[in-house]
């Protein structure tokens, strides 16, 4: 009898443990391809080898043409970043549906300020090939938008700031963390 009633304990104790200890796999999932996302940007914009090292090569050789080409190469990459995030499978996920919007902002902010740089090329082009006249305008133009790119960056920075703070409180409620 008191092996039976020890049995019965140890079997409940057993499954409470094993119930307490499941993590939600689909938020799992969910925070994986955010982590997949992060690292795929990581890797175009500061890698060693990645898309952003290759563009301020070219634009050192002064291969406008190439740099710009390359930064269409990295609006693809955005583009398929914030596509993967939007059709991530969020439901039923508690803070899911607004960790996928603050993701999303973030890589559209970040997206933005790297596109920026085609507005500086053109500009850069008329510096090296125009008249004075032109290069007088295009520096001109070129202290403009480095005051623009500053509130694109100020934009990235409250965009990061807002999914970290959605981000660990999603973790929070899936149990990830």
């Amino acid at each position: 009898m008191i092996r039976n009633v020890l049995k019965n304990i140890f079997i409940i104790i057993s499954v409470l443990i094993a119930l307490s200890s499941c993590k939600n796999k689909k938020a799992e999932t969910f925070d994986a391809l955010l982590t997949a996302k992060e690292s795929r940007a990581f890797s175009m914009l500061v890698g060693e080898n990645g898309l952003e090292t290759i563009k301020l090569n070219q634009l050192i050789a002064k291969e406008y043409g190439q740099a710009l080409h390359t930064i269409d190469q990295q609006e693809l990459v955005f583009d398929s970043i914030i596509n993967d995030i939007k059709k991530a499978d969020i439901v039923g996920l508690v803070e899911g549906k607004e960790v996928q919007l603050e993701a999303i902002n973030y890589y559209r902010s970040l997206k933005d300020l790297f596109m920026f740089s085609r507005k500086e090329i053109e500009q850069e082009k008329l510096m090296r090939s125009g008249t004075k006249e032109l290069q007088y305008a295009a520096q001109d133009q070129l202290l403009v938008l480095a005051r623009e790119k500053q509130i694109r960056y100020q934009q990235v920075y409250k965009s990061s700031e807002k999914l970290h703070a959605k981000k660990k409180q999603f973790e929070a409620e899936n149990g990830l963390k």
